[in-house]
C-alpha cells in the first residue's frame, strides 16, 4: 500500500539543547487508496463517509488503516483532533493534529552561533517497506503559521524545511520480525537568535575581561591590589561558565562558546603570572625591566585577545 503523506508544521514551542529535544504543533496528513470502502453516492445520498475523533475513527470506522507512530519520539505526544475521509472511489484521507515532543541530534560546536537541523520520524507499526511505504507529497508538507504567531520563538529562527523518505530498520508484525521498514521524515532548519547570548554572557565577559589589564598601569608596590583584579575577574568568568552550561548536555565536544571561556581562562591566568615575574623583578632590583615587561603587556593582551585568539578559534572549530 503506497500512503502519499505530508507533515504541516505550525510551531516550535520550545527547543532544549540540554537534552537535545524540541517541542512542536503540527498536524499529520496521509492518503491511501482502498477499494473495499467504495460506495456508491447517489444510493446512499451522501458524498463522503466522515468519521471525527478518536471514538469514531477507532470504534466505528471498520476499514484498513496503518498505525503511524512518531520513531523519535522523548516525551508527550498529545492527539489533539483526527478526521478520515472516504470518498466513494474509497480514497482515504487521514488528517491529525499533534503537539509532541521529539529527540533530535543537536550540533552544538558553534553555540551560540549554530544552525541545526530538527528531524522528526513517522514509521509505521509493524509493516515493512515491501508491504506499505510512504510517499511525500510536496503539496501536503509546509510551514503553515498561525494568524499572529510565526513558526519559531523568540531564541530560534526557522529556515528550510524538507519532507522526505527513507529506510530504516523497523519492527514487523511477522515472522521476519525486524526488517527495513518505511521512514517518513521531517527536517526543520532552525537558526539561534545569538543576540540574548551575546548580549548577557559575551560583551561582559570581553569588558571585564579588558579592564582587568588596567593592572598593567597600577603601581607596582600593591601587588596584592593587582592580583585580586586578576582573580576576582577569573572567578566571575567562572559564575559565567556555570551559567552557560546549564543550557548544554555533557558533550565531549568542544564549543564555541566553551573555547571563547577557555581563553579568557587562560588569559586572565597570564595576567597573574605577570604580576608574580614583576614582583620577582621589583625584588632584584630589575625595575627598567618589569617596566619594559608592563609595556608590552599593555599592546600584548589586547592583541592576542581581540585578534590572535578568535582566528585560532574559529581555525580549530573548522578543524
Amino acid at each position: 500500500v503506497v500512503v502519499k503523506a505530508g507533515f504541516l508544521l505550525y510551531d516550535i514551542n520550545e527547543i532544549e539543547e540540554s537534552t537535545e529535544t524540541f517541542e512542536f504543533e503540527g498536524a499529520l496528513l496521509l492518503n491511501w487508496h482502498d477499494p473495499r470502502q467504495a460506495f456508491d453516492a447517489d444510493a446512499e445520498g451522501v458524498s463522503e463517509h466522515v468519521y471525527k475523533g478518536s471514538f469514531q475513527y477507532s470504534e466505528l470506522y471498520r476499514g484498513w488503516k496503518p498505525q503511524v507512530f512518531r520513531a523519535n519520539e522523548s516525551g508527550a505526544y498529545d492527539r489533539q483532533g483526527i478526521v478520515l475521509r472516504i470518498e466513494p472511489d474509497g480514497t482515504v484521507w487521514y488528517l491529525e493534529e499533534i503537539d509532541a515532543i521529539t529527540e533530535s541530534p543537536m550540533d552544538l560546536r558553534f553555540f551560540p552561533f549554530d544552525e541545526q537541523v530538527l528531524q522528526i520520524h513517522f514509521k509505521f507499526l509493524g509493516y515493512g517497506g515491501g508491504e506499505v511505504r510512504f510517499e511525500p507529497v510536496e503539496e501536503y508538507s509546509r510551514l503553515l503559521p498561525q494568524s499572529g504567531n510565526p513558526v519559531g520563538n523568540a531564541g530560534w529562527s526557522i529556515g528550510d524545511y524538507a519532507v522526505s523518505v527513507g529506510e530504516d530498520l523497523s519492527a514487523i508484525a511477522g515472522s521476519q520480525a525486524i526488517g527495513k521498514g518505511s521512514t517518513l521524515r521531517i527536517d526543520v532548519e532552525a537558526e539561534r537568535r545569538s543576540g540574548y547570548l551575546v548580549r548577557v554572557v559575551v560583551l561582559p565577559l570581553m569588558l571585564i575581561v579588558a579592564l582587568s589589564w588596567v593592572i598593567f598601569w597600577m603601581d607596582r608596590e600593591s601587588l596584592s591590589n593587582r592580583i585580586n583584579i586578576s582573580f576576582i575577574a577569573l572567578l566571575t568568568v567562572v559564575a559565567f561558565q556555570i551559567m552557560v552550561e546549564q543550557a548544554l548536555p555533557a558533550i565531549p565536544d568542544l564549543t564555541l562558546m566553551a573555547g571563547f571561556l577557555a581563553i579568557n581562562y587562560l588569559l586572565l591566568a597570564a595576567t597573574i603570572v605577570i604580576n608574580i615575574r614583576v614582583d620577582q623583578l621589583d625584588r632584584a632590583g630589575r625595575q627598567a625591566e618589569g617596566d619594559a615587561l608592563d609595556l608590552r603587556c599593555r599592546w600584548a593582551f589586547p592583541l592576542l585577545y581581540f585578534v590572535v585568539s578568535p582566528l585560532l578559534l574559529v581555525a580549530l572549530m573548522a578543524a
